[in-house]
């Protein structure tokens, strides 16, 4: 009786070794087919991506940009993963290349587009030689949106600015706005107009602004984080964050920047330009009832006490204005 039941548990053990060895084979065949599964997939995904490049655009891509042919390499144009042209030539979408010549029209610049295919290239900006076209430059870079060359254009003054030449200078400048301020030019009054109405319908509602002046040699301006408006009788607006400063001066005096006192702020009004003070004098005032400038550093800014307050920035109160320009600053 004994060995009865002795050999009836090793038949059960027999059977459940047997039924595990074919639960571990039906196993390991599901995962054979799913790495055949997966081995096929991928082969096809690879199959794809080759076929993507060789079939939609091949190793060289020939562009026309505004009537200009010019022929580059798909790694050249994927170069800024951020770009439009990367977004274009990614292989995401079904671009169609003209009949005629075999190229990709993109109806821009095409003199200006060798800047951004040379910038693409070799990572160096070298830049138009006219302010007009390197503005224009600007534009084709927010167009493409090379990033690259947006940081490097707003971010030197000197590549902007009439006014501002030396790299010196820019840094200077760019030293003293808040951290990581981009420019973007809004105003030129030798273009915009040398009026209190040009800068208000350049400037107005455009939040922190830098304007920069020249007044024959001299070079001076000011900074508000507050928008501009033109309200028909005169409006205060406190800004704390606000300066003064000097670049260029007769007195052969460094560059310096005059913070605002706690009551310092802009003064705005339509038949005036910009204009910086407290909420009862002007320190700085363009285009007041005049073509002129006038300065008088006694009321909302801090100035060095062994200067003139009339005549420290550019040598005379009432002073003529060479051209002035004002950027919105983005930070």
């Amino acid at each position: 009786m004994a060995a009865k039941e002795e050999l009836s548990l090793y038949d059960l053990g027999c059977a459940k070794v047997v039924e595990a060895h074919k639960l571990m084979n039906e196993a390991r065949e599901l995962v054979k087919q799913d790495l055949d599964n997966f081995k096929e997939e991928k082969s096809a995904f690879e199959k794809l991506s080759k076929t993507l490049d060789k079939v939609h655009f091949g190793s060289a891509v020939k562009l026309n940009v505004g009537g200009k042919v010019c022929r580059t390499t798909l790694d050249t144009l994927r170069k800024d993963p951020d770009s439009m042209l990367c977004a274009m030539f990614s292989g995401r979408y079904e671009l169609k290349p003209d009949g005629d010549d075999g190229a990709y029209f993109i109806d821009h610049d095409g003199k200006l587009f060798r800047y951004i295919l040379n910038y693409l290239r070799h990572g160096v900006l070298r830049c138009p030689e006219t302010k007009t076209r390197r503005e224009e430059l600007l534009d084709e870079a927010n167009f493409y949106q090379i990033q690259g060359i947006i940081t490097q254009l707003k971010g030197n003054l000197t590549i902007l600015s009439c006014i501002i030449k030396e790299e010196s200078q820019s840094s200077t400048i760019m030293s003293w706005l808040p951290p990581g301020a981009s420019c973007t030019l809004l105003f030129r009054a030798t273009t915009d107009g040398k009026n209190a109405a040009g800068f208000h319908r350049c400037c107005d509602n455009k939040g922190p602004t830098l304007a920069v002046i020249q007044s024959g040699s001299s070079i001076f301006g000011g900074y508000t984080s507050k928008s501009w408006s033109s309200p028909s009788s005169q409006t205060f607006t406190g800004d704390t964050g606000s300066f003064l400063f000097t670049l260029v001066n007769p007195t052969g005096n460094q560059a310096a920047k005059l913070d605002s006192n706690p009551d310092g702020g802009i003064r705005c009004s339509s038949d005036r330009g910009p204009s910086f003070g407290n909420a009862k004098y002007s320190d700085l005032q363009i285009w007041c009832k005049d073509e002129k400038g006038h300065l008088d550093l006694c009321n909302g800014f801090r100035r060095p006490e062994s200067v003139d307050k009339n005549k420290y920035f550019t040598g005379s109160n009432g002073f003529e204005i060479t051209d002035l320009e004002v950027y919105e600053i983005m930070f």
